[in-house]
């Protein structure tokens, strides 16, 4: 009964919160965010030198030499050190001009110049299925130095809640019965619910673009889903969502204490602001550097990472640390959320 009524309100306050302008905004920019890779990638792979700027493949060692008169050159970049193919000409120099020339590639490219070389192939996985579908719900969840998606749904969870505090909406409902831990759970999860609808349309518009690349390119090499396991697409779908469980609590936990949608979305962005400068900080210092395996940020990073049998042990720290922060964050906002006078409205 108890959870057949949690439902049904979720349910009226998905109707409720549908109306409103801040979710639908909140998506396109999620969307647009997810879809930046899959274009990226597919101008990489038809641009040599969009491909060469992404890759870091810009850096080249070069020489001449002359034959019957005529100066032929010799380059050498990072797509040929790291496939192995070095051009044909270098058999042509001088004895002692290949000597010191393979000397300077060896300068040039022995370190680690060539670590993130992406050739072509790798590109191309980025547009083509599954893999922009697992790439598009990554790049959502964690693209720059402050993760995006994250970010986002503290934001929509501030305004969720935040809006009944500055409607006074809050106070009436509580008032005819309804219950303070059923209200609040009814909030969690349509707040989980809107994360899913919000990762099914990201990995839906994927498709779509992956399909696109076909009537663009109508001569493209290859298939257009020959990339990747239709299996990770699954497994990255409910990680991002399971990531997003901390976050969704600590901005409900913040808007709850504040009585505030302005405060607890300012708090959700200082959090991150405050993780962001600290975390690089922490990593300075051997000891210290251990303490960013516990951070929030940092976790969520390594949880929603694409599959990969070298992420085990990471991510199964970090699926605990989660699980910790989720926990704390529902039992404070539960015991403040009943313990707290609801005041009428803020006018937010």
């Amino acid at each position: 009964m108890l959870i057949r009524q949690v439902l049904l309100l979720t349910k009226w306050e998905w109707y409720k919160f549908r109306r409103l302008r801040m979710p639908w905004i909140l998506l396109a920019i999620a969307v647009l965010v997810s879809q930046i890779g899959i274009w990226v990638d597919y101008a990489a792979y038809h641009n040599d030198t969009v491909q060469d700027v992404l890759s870091g493949g810009t850096t080249t060692v070069s020489t001449t030499y002359e034959v019957d008169g005529q100066a032929v050159s010799v380059v050498v970049s990072c797509e040929q050190v790291v496939s192995g193919r070095m051009p044909p000409e270098i058999d042509q120099l001088p004895e002692e001009q290949r000597r010191d020339f393979l000397e300077k590639v060896e300068e040039v490219f022995g370190g680690s110049t060539c670590d993130n070389y992406m050739a072509a192939d790798e590109f191309r996985k980025g547009f083509t299925l599954p893999d922009s579908i697992t790439g598009s719900i990554t790049r959502f969840a964690s693209l720059g130095p402050i993760a995006v998606g994250p970010l986002l749904i503290m934001i929509l969870a501030a305004s969720l809640l935040g809006a009944e505090y500055g409607w006074g909406t809050l106070r009436t409902v509580l008032a005819g019965g309804i219950g303070r831990g059923r209200f609040l759970s009814a909030k969690l999860l349509l707040l989980l619910r809107l994360c899913s609808d919000a990762l099914i349309v990201i990995s839906v518009v994927a498709v779509v673009s992956s399909l696109a690349v076909a009537f663009i390119s109508p001569d493209e090499a290859g298939g257009i889903a020959d990339s990747g396991q239709w299996s990770d697409v699954v497994v990255i779908f409910f990680k991002a969502l399971y990531g997003f469980l901390p976050f969704i609590a600590l901005s409900v936990l913040a808007t709850v204490f504040t009585s505030s949608r302005g405060v607890g979305i300012v708090l959700g962005i200082g959090y991150f602001v405050v993780e962001s400068v600290v975390a690089p900080l922490l990593q300075l210092n051997d000891t210290l550097g251990n303490v960013t395996d516990y951070l929030l940020i940092q976790s969520f990073r390594s949880w929603t990472a694409v599959p990969g049998a070298e992420e085990t042990s990471d991510s199964a720290l970090a699926f605990v640390v989660i699980l910790a922060y989720t926990a704390f964050f529902i039992a404070a906002t539960a015991w403040i959320f009943r313990h707290r006078d609801i005041a009428g409205a803020t006018g937010e």
